[in-house]
């Protein structure tokens, strides 16, 4: 299938939400029986962490089964794949988690403890989200050539902080582009990068729109890593729109359970995290923090999965960064 024909249905699956929410779910035969863990990659505050809080939130009410979030953040993501991947494939335990553990990883990791493909179900993707070029709200630059001037003329590298493998490898995929210098700084998550961009302690950090609601009065944003504006911020253009060719890099958010999980119990999680994704006041929601929804079958994930595998091995190659 297409990537716009299978975007396509994954709208028109979207529009049909409100349908679903009323209705019964014929995969959920005696499912859930007791609490279902989710377990997320990153620390809370996190765009990740928001999602799957609010998800949890919604599956509690369709599923009728209080619905448990686990921070485990660490070693990009890997601590809590492993974890996850090793667990019983009985539907009680999930994986909320993104592009960095299921796209970046397998393009720079030359051995990981998991596999992305082939230890996990794909159940069915939440949202789309770019990252944002920050700097202190005292920096004098306004635009990003404005930033790389200064840098260029600086007898000292600037520095980016990233809190995981799109912030990384966005910042070096710029570097490449326009040919200047900037030292990378990795965090174990985006709220401890932007504590440390507004003291001053970095000069960019990449963070998602959802991380920095609470700081935005704190930073200034000078563009958009992906295709398109977010609604939060429609006044800031993408960094492809101020000038730098072949410039994309958003993330994704999506649902998996440990490979073996019965379709049933898959097909039954799929149905009602579907159901809120149509709802009005879910797709508010997520455009709040500046995001999209992306609603899909594990059939549709699986195969996006490997196309973005693939585009992230090219992302990475581009962006110098060497395997580890």
């Amino acid at each position: 299938m297409s990537k716009s024909l299978r975007f396509g249905s994954a709208f028109a699956a979207l529009a049909a939400g409100v349908v679903w929410a009323g209705a019964a779910f014929a995969a959920c035969d005696g499912f859930p029986q007791q609490p279902i863990n989710i377990i997320v990659p990153f620390p809370a505050g996190s765009a990740t962490d928001t999602a799957a809080r609010r998800v949890a939130e919604d599956l509690r009410a369709r599923l009728g089964r209080n619905v448990l979030v686990e921070n485990m953040p660490g070693a990009d993501g890997t601590v809590a794949a492993r974890k996850v991947a090793s667990s019983a494939p009985d539907g009680y335990t999930l994986f909320i988690t993104t592009n960095t553990t299921h796209a970046a990883n397998p393009a720079i990791y030359e051995q990981l403890p998991y596999d992305a493909q082939k230890d996990f179900a794909p159940i069915g993707g939440i949202m789309r989200i770019s990252y944002m070029f920050a700097v202190n709200k005292d920096n004098p630059a306004n635009t990003i050539a404005e930033f790389v001037e200064t840098a260029k003329a600086s007898a000292t590298p600037k520095s980016f902080g990233s809190g995981n493998m799109g912030g990384q490898v966005s910042g070096e995929l710029l570097k490449a582009r326009l040919g200047f210098e900037m030292a990378n700084v990795p965090y174990r998550g985006t709220p401890q990068g932007l504590t440390d961009l507004i003291a001053g302690r970095i000069d960019v950090f990449f963070p998602d729109p959802a991380s920095a609601l609470g700081v935005m009065d704190q930073i200034k944003v000078l563009g958009i890593t992906g295709p398109t504006r977010v609604s939060t911020l429609p006044d800031v253009p993408t960094i492809a729109e101020q000038g730098v060719e072949d410039y994309s890099v958003a993330a994704f958010v999506a649902a998996f359970a440990p490979v073996g999980t019965p379709e049933p119990v898959v097909a039954c999680i799929n149905e009602a995290m579907n159901a809120g994704l149509g709802e009005p006041a879910m797709i508010e929601f997520l455009q709040s923090i500046g995001a999209e929804p992306m609603v899909m079958t594990p059939a549709e994930l699986a195969i996006f999965v490997g196309e973005e595998i693939e585009r992230w091995k090219e992302l990475v190659a581009i962006a110098r960064i060497e395997r580890k």
